[in-house]
């Protein structure tokens, strides 16, 4: 069943120096990170509610996996933040929504669910964001709140960034039992498999 109301925005474009290209294509289990982060969430969300940020040559052969997601094509050189907010502009943040990079290996459709039921009790507490935490350390993804469109808007990508600006506005730290919330893939070898169950599967 698809969580209603929901969007996400994965940030896609990073060159990957230290991976050896793009991370987006490196395989995993015979498909690309991209593949795999797209088909998790197009089975948790409507695509249409998905916006991906992308080197602007890839457009067309994203567009061909699916082209009911927004694929925003973003200056690979830019920050994350700048990135965001091109993805904001297209798919405006209207809804509680699911943030994070294409190399984190987070696809848990119960972390994804846990922190979806959270945010009715966070709206009502006026909180902006939910950050996952596990063992003390937060990880992704970030829950936004859509009170969050403007103030967003008034941020520098040339200077801010999200994570250190978050520790400025009303964010939740909710426990969840995900090791995986910590992962990045930023060389070639992605982590084993074990490294995304939840603590009392492993």
């Amino acid at each position: 069943m698809l969580i209603a109301g929901r969007q996400a925005y994965l940030l896609a474009a990073g060159r990957g120096k230290r991976a050896g290209g793009p991370k987006a294509w490196l395989l995993h289990e015979g498909r690309t990170l991209l593949e795999t982060q797209l088909a998790f969430l197009a089975d948790l969300l409507d695509p249409a509610s998905i916006a991906v940020s992308i080197q602007g040559d890839w457009l067309e052969k994203c567009r061909r996996l699916d082209a009911r997601v927004h694929w925003v094509p973003v200056d690979a050189s830019l920050s994350p933040l700048s990135s965001l907010l091109s993805l904001i502009k297209e798919l405006p943040l209207k809804a509680w929504s699911f943030l994070y990079h294409v190399d984190m290996p987070v696809w848990e459709e119960g972390l994804f669910r846990a922190l979806s039921e959270r945010s009715p009790a966070a709206k009502a507490a006026g909180t902006e964001a939910i950050i996952p935490v596990e063992g003390g350390k937060g990880g992704h993804p970030v829950l936004l709140s859509p009170t969050l469109a403007s103030p967003l808007a008034g941020l520098d990508p040339s200077k801010d960034r999200l994570d250190h600006w978050l520790v400025s506005r009303k964010a939740e730290r909710f426990d969840v039992p995900y090791p995986c919330i910590h992962e990045n893939w930023n060389y070639r070898e992605p982590s084993p498999r074990s490294a995304c169950l939840p603590r009392r599967e492993r």
